[in-house]
């Protein structure tokens, strides 16, 4: 049951542009430069709804 839960705060890179409006170069650029953590799990690469949080608390920061 655990792993249900924690696989449902687990986004796909489409899950995330959705949220964040930037496009696909922009995402990963996001993502290399650490401003938008992530973790990998296999080939696939992954982002929680804290690490948006997270980055947008940082944009109002940055305002």
């Amino acid at each position: 049951m655990r792993e249900e839960t924690t696989m449902a705060r687990l986004l796909t890179e489409k899950d995330v542009r959705q949220r964040i409006p930037v496009g696909h170069s922009k995402y990963y650029e996001l993502i290399s430069s650490g401003a938008l953590r992530s973790v990998k799990i296999g080939r696939r690469r992954f982002v929680t709804e804290e690490a948006i949080a997270d980055y947008i608390a940082g944009l109002d920061q940055a305002a």
